[in-house]
């Protein structure tokens, strides 16, 4: 075979194998679904413009019931210092309103699924549905959870989503469907959107709030004093200097030594983040601090002098007497302390209860 057959054979299997490899991409091309194509139903929404969150479901005894519909409900305020609690409008303040949110919880329980809503063909279940058929989905306003986002204005809603039954209710096996009903307030289309996630979100307010009472970097600490049932109310205090890695004490309890230079950075390192088991309320709402064993003597009092003479000061108090937990405060500059009465499991109360002279120092060389 020469050279011009060879290439004549090459040419006719080049051919033979284009066809079908045409066709493939074809089907491909067909079925490719361009995901940024597909029309969602808050399009465009954004979290940048959000200003507030209103969270709410009916009642259970409410929810088949006539006429004006009663709610649980939860709101959430945004502002310069993040999310928070919010008071309801016409409501008295709750012991838990202004306590900070997790802003992680807010992005993964609202934002990214008002982000996601479908509102193609694909999607919709029931155009148009009759309030019959609302109801048959958990639709209906006497049923369905209200997702409803305002703006920072406060004027404007970006985002207003009822929320019916799950999808998949009832059935079993690879027929199952994960995902929720939907629909859009103003519209009677009821749209069916696919999340493996349960939804819609809680409205138990301890599940969104931020617990962080103290957050530390122990470089930056340079002054730490101690004070518990072992110091017999005396406060001993460890310092150093701002370039310096050791630490000094300069009147150590009796009979001690040197200070330990492991295990004070050790209980540095334990101070450098703590959180709270609860929020119990605002601290300038909760009355006598001695009522929670905080003032004048708490159990624990610990203070952490920073670089720039910043103090945070840590104290434990009381037991609490129906549960195995201590109440709790930290005070200190913008985002090292807590503007709320807390509580802190009994874990937490002890690990600062050391015997300080025993933990902390040498024993006195004879």
């Amino acid at each position: 075979m020469n050279l011009t057959q060879r290439n004549l054979v090459l040419l006719v299997l080049a051919c033979g194998l284009a066809v079908p490899t045409y066709l493939q991409l074809r089907s491909e091309a067909e079925t490719f679904v361009d995901v940024g194509s597909i029309p969602l139903m808050f399009d465009g929404f954004t979290s940048d413009n959000a200003g507030s969150i209103l969270l709410a479901a009916p009642k259970d005894e409410q929810a088949a019931a006539a006429g004006q519909v009663a709610f649980d409900q939860l709101l959430l305020q945004y502002s310069e210092n993040g999310w928070r609690i919010a008071a309801l409008p016409n409501q008295v303040p709750g012991d838990l309103v202004s306590a900070p949110v997790l802003g992680k919880m807010v992005e993964s329980e609202v934002f990214q699924h008002l982000r996601a809503i479908r509102s193609d063909e694909e999607a919709l279940v029931q155009p148009d549905a009759t309030a019959e058929q609302l109801a048959e989905y958990g639709l209906d306003d006497a049923r369905a959870f209200v997702v409803k986002v305002t703006d920072l204005a406060g004027r404007n809603v970006v985002a207003d989503l009822l929320i019916g039954k799950p999808a998949g209710q009832g059935a079993q096996g690879t027929e199952a469907v994960q995902g929720v009903f939907v629909r859009k307030r103003g519209s009677n289309d009821v749209v069916l959107y696919e999340t493996q996630r349960p939804w819609p979100p809680q409205l138990d307010k301890q599940r969104w709030i931020d617990r962080t009472v103290l957050r530390v970097a122990p470089e930056k600490v340079r002054k730490l004093s101690i004070r518990n049932l072992s110091t017999k109310g005396r406060r001993v205090v460890f310092e150093r200097d701002r370039n310096e890695a050791s630490w000094q004490c300069s009147d150590p309890p009796d009979g001690r030594g040197a200070v330990r230079q492991v295990e004070v950075e050790g209980l540095l390192q334990r101070l450098q983040y703590l959180a709270a088991q609860s929020l119990v309320r605002p601290l300038d709402r909760a009355g006598d601090m001695a009522d929670y064993g905080l003032h004048p003597t708490p159990q624990v009092e610990i203070a952490l002098g920073l670089d720039g003479d910043e103090v945070v000061e840590l104290r434990i108090g009381n037991r609490l007497d129906d549960r195995n937990e201590y109440y709790m405060m930290c005070t200190g500059p913008e985002g090292m302390g807590s503007e709320f009465l807390v509580t802190c499991p009994s874990s937490v109360a002890t690990r600062f209860e050391l015997d300080v002279a025993q933990r902390l120092f040498d024993p006195k060389p004879q």
